[in-house]
């Protein structure tokens, strides 16, 4: 046990180190330190989720209350851990790349406890090593800040109460499994599925002692999710709350249609998303525009099946074991049950790919010590040969691949790169506004981050359900459409940027008070998109003293 601990340890402190790489030339740039083999030119910039959570989150600081300041149609958890890391590290691009790592790490050792309770030291040490690998896998936007860290974190700590409290029997375990799984769900609605499971395993005890877990599971969930809705309540935002996670949400999930090319349902799950001509990525098909989720750790993921039949119905299995196989189960559906399938979703079932994965190994190396069957010995080679393969790919995809250009070949292009040297730019030339305000009808929200701006409006993000409803009516969206134009003519920001095609009242807006800035080429075909200056401002902000051009910014 002793020998295990130790080991946990260290890949704690591995991990610590191989997340780094992704912020590795600011940390050389600060300290001296060069401890990474790769680390050259700048760190990788944040992704427009990370943008859009840290901007957010600040604003969070600043006063305003979510969802009747700011709309967003998950649920608060995740923003209010964004807003704390701000508080403690600041509103810096380092924090939010170093927010993620003590809920991995706390992931990882509640993953290695779950393998020595399940099989023993050698799948819990297997266990928290492949969970390190993949909880920063680069295809999977895992060495970033997503929320799916925050959700695994909570989602495998109410697995590990499931398990202590199974032989256990005490009630209050099962109270705070409930507490866990509720401040995942926290994060995201899905993350409530893994109580199906819990509840359909405790109910086949069919004992008292059942009976009472299902309780005390029911109420930690209850409280955990009361409170978080008594504090919107007070801080007045329960009627929005309630528009935005649930009637949004609900939306999103039924009224938006597949994007154009999108592959059918039965196999988008497995191959991920199409280019916008309906290409798909390697090994499918060409594309420069994606690129499959599961390149970085096919491998663990295609001995995924065995390992969960393994751990399910092997003749050796253990409730527990179910539990953990169920779970993992759950997770899988939550990737697939939205139905958009973007490449971090998959981070959700990680922690059940490396459970499963070390259990078989222990289980086929003990029988292996016992009796040679070729069965087991073929088990072990094939969890060998995946962790070697997965280990490989992560090695030269991610550790020897510099840190910007893990955005540029991974995550859709250099659109994160140009972001940021444009709102910096725009940070630059903010001085020249009396009220620096920013409207962004799109997706680019690094420009609020980077160029420290506000919003002018409360809906900061277009997401597909706004854009494609923007000018048709919807009992939802058309009011929030409303809302954003008697915004922009009330408080008249600034700088707008139009990353998609604008919708009538806001083209007309543009026409009538702004004028195309020279930041960003205008499009071919004289369209709307790119950053629009106040006419009255405009002069001023073009000619700025002492600027540089941003350079051409890549739009949709």
């Amino acid at each position: 046990m002793r020998k295990s601990l130790l080991i946990l340890l260290v890949v704690l402190a591995f991990d610590v180190w191989w997340r780094a790489h992704t912020f590795a030339p600011t940390i050389a740039e600060a300290t001296g330190l060069r401890l990474w083999p790769a680390a050259t030119g700048p760190s990788e910039p944040l992704d427009c989720d990370e943008a859009i959570y840290a901007h957010m989150g600040r604003r969070i600081l600043a006063g305003d209350v979510l969802y009747r300041d700011l709309t967003e149609n998950k649920p608060p958890l995740g923003y209010w851990l964004y807003a704390a890391a701000i508080a403690v590290f600041g509103y810096t691009e380092t924090a939010i790349r170093l927010l993620p790592i003590p809920y991995v790490l706390g992931t990882i050792a509640l993953v290695w406890w779950l393998g020595l309770r399940l099989s023993g030291a050698f799948a819990a040490t297997l266990a928290a090593f492949l969970f390190a690998i993949l909880s920063a896998d680069p295809y999977l936007y895992g060495n970033g800040s997503n929320m799916e860290h925050f959700m695994n974190f909570f989602s495998v700590a109410s697995l590990a109460l499931m398990v202590a409290g199974w032989d256990r029997g005490k009630v209050w375990i099962f109270v705070l499994a409930g507490a866990a799984l509720g401040a995942a769900t926290l994060v995201k609605q899905i993350a409530i599925l893994p109580l199906g499971v819990y509840v359909v395993a405790l109910a086949l005890r069919r004992s008292k002692e059942g009976l009472k877990a299902i309780g005390g599971l029911s109420l930690g969930l209850a409280l955990t999710l009361g409170v978080a809705a008594l504090i919107l309540v007070v801080q007045g935002a329960g009627v929005s709350a309630y528009d935005d996670i649930f009637r949004f949400g609900r939306a999103m999930a039924t009224d938006l249609a597949p994007e154009k090319g999108a592959p059918s349902g039965w196999i988008r799950w497995f191959t991920g998303n199409a280019d916008p001509e309906g290409r798909l990525p390697w090994p499918f098909g060409t594309t420069n525009y994606l690129v499959w989720w599961a390149r970085g750790s096919w491998p663990l993921w295609a001995i995924l099946p065995a390992c969960l039949m393994h751990i399910a119905f092997a003749p050796t299995t253990t409730p527990t074991r179910r539990i953990a196989a169920g779970w993992t189960a759950a997770t899988l559906a939550e990737v697939v049950l939205p139905g958009m399938y973007w490449a971090h979703y998959y981070l959700l079932p990680i922690a059940g790919v490396a459970l499963a994965a070390a259990v078989t190994a222990a289980d086929c190396l003990a029988a292996l010590r016992t009796k040679f069957r070729p069965i087991d010995l073929a088990g072990l080679l094939l969890v060998v040969a995946a962790t070697l393969g997965t280990t490989f790919l992560q090695v030269r995809d991610y550790l020897m691949c510099p840190p910007q250009d893990l955005t540029v070949r991974y995550k859709g292009g250099g659109q994160w790169v140009a972001l940021r040297t444009l709102g910096k730019e725009l940070g630059r030339r903010k001085e020249v506004f009396e009220n620096p305000q920013l409207f962004v009808w799109g997706w680019q929200s690094p420009l609020f981050f980077y160029g420290n701006l506000d919003g002018a409006s409360r809906h900061l993000f277009t997401d597909n359900l706004l854009r494609d409803f923007a000018d048709k009516p919807h009992p939802i969206i058309t009011p929030r459409i409303a809302e954003i134009m008697d915004d922009l003519r009330a408080k008249r920001p600034p700088l707008i940027f139009v990353g998609y095609p604008p919708f009538p009242a806001l083209k007309a807006l543009l026409n009538e008070d702004y004028l195309p800035s020279r930041l960003i080429p205008t499009p071919p075909d004289g369209g709307y998109l790119g950053l629009w200056v106040a006419k009255d401002r405009y002069a001023a902000f073009e000619n700025f003293d002492g600027s540089r051009t941003a350079g051409p910014l890549r739009t949709p």
